[in-house]
């Protein structure tokens, strides 16, 4: 919580935030100019350039949400890297700190700390230290005025979003859910008393593991406004990047100076990582360039556990959807299949109804899958999309989700609605593929990654490798599907009436009735709608 200020704090607090209102909306006017004379590079530089100078969330919004985007990639410039660690710091007295933190004999296990950092991040500033135990630490201190001035940041980060970002052809995204994720996990990274518990839950979890490591908490003396960790040596992903980027080998490099196999490393992190996913509660949910560290032996370390990500509640359903992606990146997709896995996970509840119906269905072959009748007109839409791009050139248009959203949905042609319960989880996910994407490894390690993460969750929790979905009442099925099928009237009626003849075919005469009732609904009593939900939502 934030402290009371004083009159000369309050007084700061203002100064700053007209600052930034001013500079945020010169950058909202200079980038719609360019874009207006068509100079999308310039554009996308200056914001880039314009929130890395501002700091604090603007730079934790080019790394949580931006990441992703076309905006980010086209960004030019040498700093670009610094996003992830090595910020501006500004002058603290680290010592005063800690004695304001730190009371009564808590203090004395600090023997010694740096009074400059060594590294800065978006909301703290980290010191070497040495605990009273000799085991070399780092404080993490939170930034003066951080809390006092993080809701209004947000609040002018969402108004340029909505009236600037939404608007840009470079962000393939949905900016209101991506700003909403934001906040949500913004607001949970300046409480470190939380930082400092999830981060000893991970400790305790992995403590012992051959080649992953969690740095130890001292949680006895974390507060709301330091954290005192073990120091992890080693280097950053995001150093290795920029070494790459100027002509260095990272794989060659790596051995060099520590002797570990970067391959292998890259490996181990993206394994323990999506087998987390089923096996823990959460996942760190920020795996960046700068916060994965690679270490001697072959061992690989995450630091900076501001962000966590709950594993998803339909377990078996991602599992299903990893698997089709997995197929994907080794060049064998099948859209249906994979469509009809991307249903499941996002669409539950039309997938549950149309399998419901499924089942009523004379025979048991293929054809008669109404979820891969509906993945068949999925590919045709695909194939007509696509045209004769290759299967890397799609990849490098996004992840799964965009793929789906703009390339086999474009115009939300088979008006689904979207339910996406699991944001945190797939951010860390995506997060995570981006690091892997940006050392060249998107085709070549992930489908590793993927193969012995998978085959370690298929060992350890066979349950989730089958499909035991509960299904719905034929009258439930039918309204659910009704009500899907009257979004998708207008704008596929081929593949509208292919599923009423589907439906036609099924034998329970609740389930004829429901249909005709449903066709002349829509072909008569009731014109079918013009405007869809939105398919992100």
């Amino acid at each position: 919580m934030a402290q009371k200020l004083s009159a000369a704090q309050t007084k700061q607090v203002k100064q700053i935030k007209r600052y930034r209102t001013k500079r945020v909306l010169s950058v909202g006017t200079r980038a719609y100019t360019l874009h207006r004379k068509k100079l999308e590079p310039e554009m996308q530089n200056l914001i880039c350039d314009e929130f890395t100078a501002l700091g604090g969330v603007y730079v934790k919004f080019l790394q949580g949400v931006l990441l992703k985007s076309t905006l980010m990639k086209n960004w030019r410039s040498a700093n670009k890297l610094n996003i992830f660690e090595n910020l501006e710091s500004e002058p603290l007295d680290i010592h005063q700190i800690l004695r304001t933190e730190l009371k009564g004999n808590k203090i004395q296990q600090i023997a010694a700390i740096s009074p400059e950092p060594f590294a800065a991040g978006s909301f703290g500033q980290v010191y070497f230290g040495t605990h009273a135990d000799g085991t070399q630490i780092v404080v993490k201190a939170l930034r003066p005025l951080i809390r006092e001035t993080l809701a209004f940041d947000l609040k002018l980060l969402s108004v340029f979003t909505k009236t600037w970002l939404a608007k840009s052809p470079n962000i393939q995204m949905n900016i209101k859910d991506a700003i909403g994720d934001f906040k949500r996990a913004t607001l949970r990274e300046t409480d470190y008393i939380e930082e400092a518990r999830f981060a000893n839950e991970l400790y305790e979890e992995y403590r012992g593991h051959p080649t992953f490591v969690i740095p130890k908490t001292y949680t006895e003396i974390c507060t709301q406004n330091i954290i005192v960790q073990e120091y992890l040596p080693g280097i950053s992903i995001a150093q290795l990047i920029k070494f790459q980027e100027q002509g260095v080998d990272p794989y060659k490099y790596v051995m060099e100076q520590i002797g570990s196999d970067l391959h292998t490393q890259l490996k181990i992190a993206g394994v323990e990582l999506i087998y987390g996913i089923f096996a823990l509660p959460r996942i760190q949910g920020d795996p960046h360039p700068g916060n994965v560290k690679v270490l001697p032996d072959n061992k690989v370390g995450m630091i900076d556990f501001g962000i966590s990500a709950k594993s998803p509640r339909e377990k078996a359903a991602f599992y299903a959807l990893l698997l089709e992606y997995s197929k994907v990146l080794k060049g064998q997709m099948d859209i249906p299949a994979l469509f009809g896995q991307f249903l499941r996970f996002f669409v539950s509840d039309l997938y549950k109804a149309l399998k419901k119906i499924t089942s009523m269905l004379p025979g048991n072959d293929q054809s008669n899958d109404l979820t891969r009748q509906m993945g068949a007109v999925a590919k045709k839409n695909f194939d007509k999309e696509l045209g004769g791009e290759d299967l890397e050139t799609i990849l490098e248009k996004g992840n799964i989700i965009t793929m789906m959203n703009q390339v086999v949905n474009k115009g939300n042609r088979f008006g689904l609605v979207m339910k996406i319960d699991d944001s945190e989880m797939l951010r860390a996910a995506q997060s995570y593929m981006t690091l892997i994407d940006s050392m060249g490894g998107k085709t070549t390690l992930m489908p590793e990654i993927l193969d012995e993460a998978l085959s370690r969750v298929a060992s350890d929790y066979p349950e989730f490798t089958q499909d035991t979905t509960q299904l719905p009442s034929v009258n439930r099925a039918m309204e659910t599907i009704s009500k899907w099928l009257e979004r998708v009237a207008d704008k596929d009626p081929a593949l509208f009436q292919t599923f009423i003849n589907k439906m036609n075919a099924a034998q329970p005469k609740a389930a004829k009735k429901a249909t005709k009732d449903l066709v002349q609904q829509v072909n008569g009593e009731k014109s079918a709608p013009k405007s869809v939900e939105n398919s992100d939502k």
